[in-house]
C-alpha cells in the first residue's frame, strides 16, 4: 500500500466483522473497499448503506487484489485459501491476512506457498450492529511476515484501531490462552449476565427492567476498573471475606442453576485470592473462603474459625 495515493483492501466476509471492518475503513477517505462475500446479497446491502464500498463477487475481486483481509469464520479459513488459491496464478505481491485470533499466519499456508505475504489482523472488539463504531479504540493483534504486518498496522489504524503487535503470542498455545483471554472477558461475561437476568426474572423482575439494571451495575463496575485498576473496584461478599453471605447466595443459585452457582463459586475463590494480594483482605480470611468454597458441587462448607 503506497503513500500518497487510495489504498485498495478486499474483504471476503460481509458478516459482522467483515461489514464492521468496510464500513470503518469507507469512512476515511485514504481507502477505496471492496467487499466480497459468498452471499452477494449481503455485501450489496453493505455497499447500499456506504455508497463507497463496492460490492463485489469473491472471484472477480481476487483476481486482482493486492491487499486481501479474510474476515470469515474460523473453521471456514483453511478450505477458503485452497479454494483462493487455484483462483489465480500467483500470489505473489499480494498480502493476505486474516482474522481469526485463535490462529496464526500459517492457516494461510495454500496462499503463502504460491508467493503471498501473510499474516494476522485480529481485532479484540465485539463488531456488531454498530458497525465501524463497535471497531474505534480497539486493540487489534498483528502478526506475519514483514510486509503483511505493515498492511495490517495501515488497516488497523486507517478504521480507527490501536495495532497491536505481541512477540509472545507465535505459538498455538499462546495464541490460544490470548484467545481465551478475550473470550473471559467477552462470551463469558455474557454468559454471566444472562444468568444473572434469568435469576431476576425467575423472581418476577421483568426481563428488560432487569437487564437495564444489570447493565447499569455492570458498567459501573467497568468505569472502576477503568479509574482505578482491578484492586480500586474490588467490592462484594468474597473481597470482604463474608462466608454467610456467599453460602446464601450459591444456595439460592443452586437451586435455580447450578452452572452459575459452580461458576459464582470458582469466581469468588478467585476474587478472595485476589483480595488477598490486593491487601484488601486479611490472608487468613481469605484462605478460609478458598476453602469454605472448596471445588465441588452443593454449598459452601463450614470451615470452623481458626483462633
Amino acid at each position: 500500500m503506497t503513500r500518497g495515493r487510495r489504498r485498495d483492501v478486499l474483504i471476503v466476509g460481509a458478516g459482522r466483522l467483515g461489514s464492521a471492518l468496510a464500513e470503518a475503513l469507507a469512512e476515511n477517505r485514504a481507502f477505496r473497499v471492496t467487499l466480497a462475500s459468498r452471499r452477494p446479497a449481503a455485501a450489496r446491502a453493505v455497499a447500499r448503506r456506504h455508497p463507497s464500498i463496492l460490492a463485489s463477487l469473491q472471484t472477480a475481486a481476487i483476481a486482482v487484489a493486492r491487499v486481501v483481509v479474510l474476515a470469515v469464520p474460523d473453521r471456514s479459513l483453511a478450505p477458503l485459501c485452497r479454494e483462493l488459491s487455484r483462483e489465480r496464478a500467483s500470489w505473489r505481491g499480494v498480502v493476505v491476512l486474516h482474522a481469526a485470533g485463535a490462529y496464526g499466519p500459517e492457516v494461510l499456508g495454500d496462499l503463502a506457498r504460491r508467493g503471498a505475504a501473510t499474516g494476522v489482523l485480529h481485532p479484540l472488539a465485539a463488531a456488531g450492529a454498530g458497525g465501524a463504531r463497535t471497531l474505534r479504540g480497539a486493540s487489534a493483534r498483528i502478526e506475519g511476515t514483514g510486509r503483511a504486518r505493515a498492511a495490517a498496522r495501515t488497516i488497523a489504524a486507517g478504521a480507527g484501531m490501536r495495532p497491536w503487535h505481541l512477540p509472545g503470542v507465535r505459538t498455538p498455545a499462546a495464541r490460544a490462552a490470548y484467545h481465551a483471554a478475550a473470550s473471559l472477558a467477552s462470551n463469558d461475561v455474557l454468559a454471566l449476565l444472562e444468568s444473572a437476568e434469568r435469576l431476576l426474572r425467575r423472581h418476577g423482575i421483568s426481563g428488560r427492567r432487569a437487564r437495564l439494571a444489570l447493565l447499569f451495575l455492570t458498567r459501573g463496575v467497568l468505569d472502576r476498573i477503568e479509574a482505578r485498576g482491578p484492586a480500586g473496584a474490588l467490592t462484594g461478599p468474597a473481597s470482604r471475606g463474608d462466608l454467610e453471605t456467599l453460602r446464601l447466595q450459591l444456595d439460592a443459585l443452586a437451586r435455580f442453576d447450578r452452572d452459575a452457582a459452580e461458576a459464582h463459586r470458582a469466581l469468588s475463590r478467585r476474587l478472595a485470592g485476589f483480595a488477598a494480594q490486593s491487601g484488601r483482605l486479611d490472608r487468613r480470611a481469605a484462605a478460609r473462603v478458598r476453602r469454605a468454597l472448596g471445588r465441588g458441587r452443593g454449598r459452601a462448607r463450614t470451615v470452623e474459625s481458626e483462633g
